[in-house]
């Protein structure tokens, strides 16, 4: 009864042509949504602006998930940067006030989980503050600065789903007796990272003795931020190397493709994504027990492993003055 509810569910979405995201059967936990962008940066301020020279100004991040899946704390951070800044350095720069806002990077407190649209309860949002003590200009200068914030974190998209294999025979007499031949259906697992699978044609027909075919994996950068792939790093640090190199990680994912009836050639591993926008991987199929003597139906998962950034700007302008001309500051 469960899994009825769960396919008349996917199937009106399907339908729809729409996308939800997590929600939660009884008894089988939060099922991924269809769409969705993951963690997703959905403010950031610096005020006052504009700001003398040695007050202060409040930089406030707002993030929530809005993908499909919960994100864990342990696979997340969120990193400050930006025109002259420097936390824990002196007066030309931006500063941290206080200890906690001399940090650049900070963590998430809890796991973050998505909207569930069958308990009705909306997607965690957490917020990250600095306290930053404007640089020192000559009196008379202006200039305007820029904050960059990122949020870096773990991701695992993916479809789920078959893929039919008919003999020619088999589908001859299929179409002769008026009924349809079956059809291969996936579903995704979303995440900001899109994977889709094709199969042409669709369902595969194979002729005596034939026991190949191919199928296409479409991976698509579906938001705006940066892919790259990363095993190993500690977002729990408090200076996680965030360093990428340009040939071996950025734009660079992992795949991995389940199909226990199925030896898979040419389309699994550590893939570059060239642009960091779209590729399309070919797979070779050789059916391991052979071509079936009708039809059959086999198992074909995908999973794509990576990293994720995503990053929004806000700007101040800071004025320099002498001391008698600046304002007191309001007690916080």
């Amino acid at each position: 009864m469960k899994f009825n509810i769960l396919i008349s569910i996917l199937a009106m979405v399907l339908v729809a042509g729409c996308s939800i995201p997590g929600f939660e059967i009884p008894g089988m936990g939060v099922v991924p949504g269809l769409g969705g962008t993951g963690l997703e940066i959905i403010s950031f301020t610096a005020e006052p602006t504009p700001v003398y020279s040695g007050r202060t100004t409040r930089v406030v991040a707002e993030i929530e998930n809005r993908g499909g899946t919960i994100v864990e704390e342990s696979d997340a951070c969120v990193y400050l940067t930006g025109s002259n800044i420097d936390l824990g350095g002196g007066t030309d720069y931006w500063t941290g006030k206080d200890a906690d806002d001399k940090e650049e990077v900070k963590h998430f407190d809890k796991d973050m989980e998505p909207e569930n649209v069958v308990r009705g309860t909306p997607a965690d949002i957490e917020r990250f503050s600095w306290t930053l003590v404007a640089p020192t200009l000559t009196p008379g200068q202006t200039r305007q600065d820029v904050f960059i914030i990122r949020v870096y974190n773990e991701y695992s998209s993916g479809v789920n789903g078959n893929i039919w294999v008919y003999t020619d025979a088999e589908a001859e007499a299929t179409k002769a007796a008026g009924r349809a031949l079956k059809t291969g259906t996936f579903t995704p697992v979303s995440g900001p990272v899109g994977v889709n699978v094709r199969v042409s044609p669709n369902p595969v027909v194979l002729y005596e003795d034939e026991n190949e075919f191919t199928f296409s994996i479409d991976i698509t950068n579906n938001a705006q931020g940066t892919i790259y792939y990363k095993p190993g790093l500690d977002y729990e640090s408090d200076d996680p190397d965030l360093k990428l190199d340009p040939e071996t990680q950025l734009n660079n994912i992992n795949v991995a493709v389940y199909a226990p009836d199925l030896t898979i050639e040419e389309c699994e591993g550590q893939q570059e994504i060239f642009g960091g926008r779209s590729m399309t991987l070919v797979c070779e199929v050789t059916i391991n027990a052979g071509t079936p003597d009708t039809f059959k139906s086999y198992l074909v998962n995908v999973d794509v492993d990576y990293g994720y950034y995503s990053e929004r700007e806000a700007y101040v302008t800071v004025q320099g003055r002498t001391i008698s001309e600046q304002p007191e500051e309001p007690e916080e």
